[in-house]
């Protein structure tokens, strides 16, 4: 199955183009996904005009209702589609926007979210949540950088949060090593097993690789397709025992459309660590993108058995499920 144009193609179907949303969904292309549902909303209105208002009234709630489950997909997978830097809800969106242009930011979402059919007042609601998270987190004070001692299981276990969101894999190992031995059996010592698993690399890495890591990232967020890969094939040459830099271009692959490449690279990072989960996320797009849906549904069920609080999966199965139909049909 080949994977969709950088342009949105003229001349589609409303239900060629949703399945085109899905297919640039999963890409990361979040502008093109945007597009390609606007076109599905104006055709469908198009086609709707031409027999009666009683058609065009139900095409318009059914746009809404796609519209909603679409932009909700959109905005949950914009992280995960991102790639690995830290796993803070907003670092895809801090990193785009920067503190400057949060308006802007705000504008840009609010236009999408209804343009895809979500109600001004939803909107509206989502955006507050979402700027006062974010500003939350650019005002918080970051962790000192030696773990503290003496603390509970539970503040170990958000301490090892708080410093892989910003990025610092040896703190966050740290920390969550100190909740797995303060309380082994108990909740905050089984989440912090779980979350060093899945969550950090598997073996240590150098300061330098974790923010090296991080200035790829942010090229990939901020469109430097070129710049990105530069910054990833370094890092994997330099340190080639470091899977967030495979997942990362493996990522950056998908974006770019070449499939093949991208499933390549993520076998590599799930070689180094098989509970990789963003490596299993992103091997079960790849795999969706080139047709193989019982392999997508495969990794997808891998990331449940590994780590089944994960929020993505979900999704990502929404949209697997809707190109798949869409195949068969």
């Amino acid at each position: 199955m080949p994977v969709p144009p950088k342009e949105v193609p003229d001349g589609l179907t409303p239900k060629g183009y949703k399945r085109l949303a899905a297919l640039y969904n999963l890409m990361g292309c979040q502008k093109q996904a945007v597009e390609a549902l606007t076109r599905s909303r104006d055709v469908r209105r198009a086609l709707a005009s031409t027999v009666g208002d009683d058609l065009a009234e139900d095409e318009k709630e059914t746009g809404m209702r796609e519209g909603m489950k679409f932009s909700l997909n959109l905005l949950k997978l914009w992280r995960k589609a991102a790639g690995e830097a830290g796993d803070d809800e907003f670092a895809a969106l801090q990193n785009r926007y920067g503190s400057e242009s949060d308006g802007d930011a705000a504008i840009e979402i609010r236009q999408q979210l209804i343009t895809l059919g979500v109600p001004e007042e939803e909107a509206d609601k989502y955006l507050d949540k979402l700027l006062e998270s974010m500003t939350e987190l650019k005002n918080s004070d970051p962790p000192p950088l030696d773990v503290p001692e003496g603390l509970s299981a539970s503040e170990y276990y958000e301490y090892g949060l708080r410093y892989k969101e910003l990025g610092w894999t040896e703190q966050a190992r740290d920390a969550l090593g100190m909740a797995i031995e303060a309380d082994p059996s108990g909740e905050h010592g089984k989440l912090a097993a779980s979350y060093l698993r899945t969550k950090i690399p598997r073996h240590p890495v150098p300061l330098v690789a974790e923010q090296t890591n991080i200035h790829g990232f942010n090229q990939l967020c901020d469109g430097n397709e070129c710049g990105a890969r530069e910054t990833f094939e370094a890092l994997i040459a330099e340190y080639p025992d470091f899977e967030w830099p495979y997942g990362n271009l493996g990522c950056l692959f998908i974006q770019m459309g070449d499939v093949s490449k991208a499933k390549r690279i993520l076998r590599k990072a799930l070689d180094i660590n098989p509970h990789y989960v963003n490596a299993w996320l992103h091997t079960a797009r790849a795999e969706a993108l080139d047709g193989n849906f019982e392999k997508s549904y495969e990794c997808l069920n891998r990331v449940i058995e590994i780590d089944p609080d994960e929020t993505s999966i979900e999704g990502i199965k929404k949209l697997v499920d809707e190109i798949a139909v869409n195949e068969e049909g």
